[in-house]
C-alpha cells in the first residue's frame, strides 16, 4: 500500500475516532452537551451510581447548597439500591439511563444497545421511578461518551435523548486529587454540563470521596459567582441544549 493511502486511512480513522469520542462533537448526531443561552446555570452530572458509599453524602451536599443534579444510573447498581433510586428522585434530582452493565455501545449492535437500555430502565422502574425527560425523550448517556451514528439512532429509536457533557473533572484518573478535579470543574461557565462520578461500573460501593470533595468546592465557588446548579432538563428548557461543537476540556471518561 502506498504511503499516501496509509496516511489517508490513518486520517480517516482519526476523524472517526474524534467524532465518536469527543463529547461536544455533533457530527454523528445532535446531543445535549451544553446550553450556551442558559444564562448563569450549570448542570452537574454524576455517572455510574447509585453508590451506597457516596450517593447519600452527595445528596446531602447538594441539599446544603440548594442544588440539583442529574444522575446517570447503571442498571445493575439500581437493582441493588432501589431505595437510593427513590431518594434521588424524591430529592428533585434528574435521572438518566447509563445502560445495564456499562459496555462500549459503539461496538454493539442496535439490538444489543436497546437491550442494555431496556434492562436499565426496568431496574429503575422496579424502584417505582421513571427517567427524566427532555421533549418527551428520556435522558441517556452512553458509557465513556462513545458512539457512532448507528449508536445514536438506536438510542433515539428506543425513546431516549443522548446527553454528553462539555466539562469533565477527570475524576476517574487513579492518581488525581480532589483539588485537581475541582480546578477542572471550575472552568465551567454559562450552560456547561459538568461530568463527575458518584460510582464506578466495576464495583457497587467504590470510594468517590475525592469527587465528593471536588463537588463541594465547585458548588461553593461557582455558587458564590452567582451560578445556579440545575438538572439537565432544566438547563435544556431554554434552548434544548443543542449546542454546536466547541473546544472544551472534554475528553471522555
Amino acid at each position: 500500500m502506498r504511503a499516501g493511502a496509509v496516511l489517508g486511512l490513518g486520517a480517516a480513522a482519526g476523524f472517526a475516532y474524534y467524532h465518536g469520542q469527543v463529547p461536544t462533537s455533533q457530527l454523528y448526531g445532535r446531543t445535549i452537551c451544553r446550553a450556551p443561552d442558559a444564562g448563569r446555570r450549570i448542570a452537574l452530572t454524576f455517572d455510574d451510581g447509585p453508590n451506597p458509599r457516596c450517593t447519600p453524602a452527595l445528596m446531602e451536599l447538594l441539599r446544603r447548597y440548594d442544588a440539583h443534579a442529574t444522575f446517570f444510573l447503571i442498571g445493575r447498581w439500581a437493582e441493588r439500591e432501589p431505595e437510593l433510586v427513590r431518594e434521588l428522585a424524591a430529592a428533585g434530582h434528574a435521572l438518566g439511563d447509563h445502560t445495564w452493565s456499562h459496555p462500549t455501545l459503539a461496538l454493539r449492535s442496535s439490538a444489543a444497545v436497546k437491550e442494555e437500555l431496556k434492562r436499565c430502565r426496568a431496574a429503575v422502574e422496579a424502584a417505582g421511578v421513571t427517567f427524566s425527560e427532555v421533549d418527551g425523550a428520556a435522558l441517556m448517556r452512553p458509557p465513556w461518551g462513545r458512539r457512532r451514528p448507528g449508536t445514536l439512532r438506536a438510542i433515539r429509536s428506543a425513546g431516549y435523548v443522548p446527553v454528553l457533557w462539555s466539562i469533565t473533572g477527570w475524576d476517574w484518573l487513579e492518581h488525581t486529587t480532589a483539588d485537581a478535579i475541582a480546578r477542572r470543574g471550575l472552568k465551567a461557565r454559562d450552560g456547561d454540563v459538568i461530568l463527575l462520578h458518584d460510582g464506578i461500573h466495576t464495583e457497587p460501593d467504590f470510594d468517590r470521596s475525592r469527587s465528593l470533595e471536588a463537588a463541594e468546592e465547585i458548588l461553593r465557588r461557582l455558587g458564590a459567582e452567582g451560578y445556579r446548579f440545575v438538572t439537565v432538563p432544566e438547563l435544556a428548557d431554554r434552548d434544548r441544549g443543542l449546542a454546536p461543537p466547541v473546544p472544551r476540556d472534554t475528553w471522555p471518561v
